[in-house]
């Protein structure tokens, strides 16, 4: 008998649109990873990520990218919940 499959979707967090500011890497094989801007139903602001299945790899070189562009979503997203 063969495996059985179920894909669920689900349709994205309010406020979890790529926002300009976010970060998108592809690891070396191939695998994508996105911060953006979150925005809770209570009007929280947060992060939102977003991994293919298998997750993303970001080198350590990259880290300081990274944590610095961190920081700029979660301003961005502090500015669209103060906007909503």
């Amino acid at each position: 008998m063969a495996p059985t499959e179920i894909i669920t979707i689900l349709a994205p967090s309010p406020g979890a649109v790529p926002h300009p500011s976010r970060y998108a890497h592809t690891d070396i094989d191939g695998d994508r990873l996105l911060i953006s801007t979150a925005l809770f139903p209570d009007g929280t602001p947060g992060l939102y990520f977003r991994t293919d299945p298998n997750g993303s790899s970001v080198p350590l070189t990259d880290l300081p990218a990274l944590i610095a562009q961190l920081q700029v979503i979660a301003d961005a997203s502090t500015a669209e919940a103060a906007e909503a």
